[in-house]
């Protein structure tokens, strides 16, 4: 009898034990590398991009030992500032606002920020 009653006891206790070691387990470890697409951009939205960033007083002057192409790696920050595209820019065209620029004097280059890669070139 007493057997029975610890038996009994400790049932709901399995019960809550069985379903969270079935769950399965996140891996543990890794960081997730979102795939941002590249911004499929129209031929009037690269307009008005190279417009807005034109007013902005970021020229910046293109690194000796680097030549930008899309898909290639940013030099650090303070080799070739990235800046954040202009707030009135980003409400108009939302795919932008994860992406910053650099504007050079013959082009202005998207640049994902977390990959620090170069996702577009606009020429001025």
């Amino acid at each position: 009898m007493r057997a029975t009653i610890l038996v009994l006891a400790a049932l709901p206790l399995v019960a809550l034990i069985q379903p969270a070691a079935a769950q399965p387990q996140a891996p543990t470890g890794t960081v997730a590398d979102p795939i941002k697409p590249k911004p499929p951009l129209t031929d009037a939205q690269r307009a008005k991009i190279v417009d807005a960033v034109s007013k902005e007083d970021t020229l910046a002057k293109l690194p000796d030992d680097f030549e930008p192409a899309v898909g290639a790696k940013v030099p650090d920050q303070a080799k070739l500032a990235a800046h954040p595209l202009p707030r009135p820019l980003v409400y108009e065209v939302p795919e932008l606002k994860q992406y910053y620029y650099a504007r050079l004097p013959d082009r202005v280059l998207i640049i994902d920020p977390m990959k620090r890669e170069i996702a577009a070139i606009l020429p001025m």
